[in-house]
């Protein structure tokens, strides 16, 4: 981020009113994690954000467990993942795209990474959040 107030006013807005355009509709993604059990130091573990619509792109957002929000990186069907500074990989993180399934995967999972997940698309010039997602150790 570039330290500008107002994208993390944004993105605060979208974590905590996820319903402030109304009743939740068909056009919010939704977060959801593949994994049914109790997550452990240096497990792998998958996030998948479902879009409503196709070639939407998705970003996905940390917010650590101090409150702070970090980018991880945004992925779209034109071009290759874009992680924080611009990279296209990343040693934490992995993205995958099948249709309009989004996956990030924390390829070895560490107190660090314990927080709320976010996905995100962009259309018709607004913003539309899924729920967050906890993933903290038992």
């Amino acid at each position: 981020m570039d330290g500008s107030p107002v994208p993390l006013l944004l993105l605060s807005l979208g974590l905590c009113c996820t319903r402030i355009h109304g009743h939740r509709s068909e056009v919010y993604p939704t977060l959801h994690s593949s994994s049914t059990r109790p997550l452990q130091v240096g497990q792998r573990l998958e996030l998948e954000c479902k879009s409503p619509i196709e070639d939407s792109g998705v970003f996905w957002i940390h917010q650590d467990k101090g409150g702070n929000l970090q980018f991880i990186v945004f992925i779209s069907h034109l071009s290759q993942p874009k992680f924080v500074g611009n990279v296209k990989t990343s040693a934490r993180f992995e993205v995958k795209k099948h249709g309009r399934l989004y996956s990030l995967v924390v390829k070895s999972f560490k107190q660090q990474d314990e927080g709320n997940y976010v996905c995100l698309i962009l259309r018709d010039r607004a913003l539309y959040f899924s729920r967050h997602l906890p993933v903290f150790f038992p």
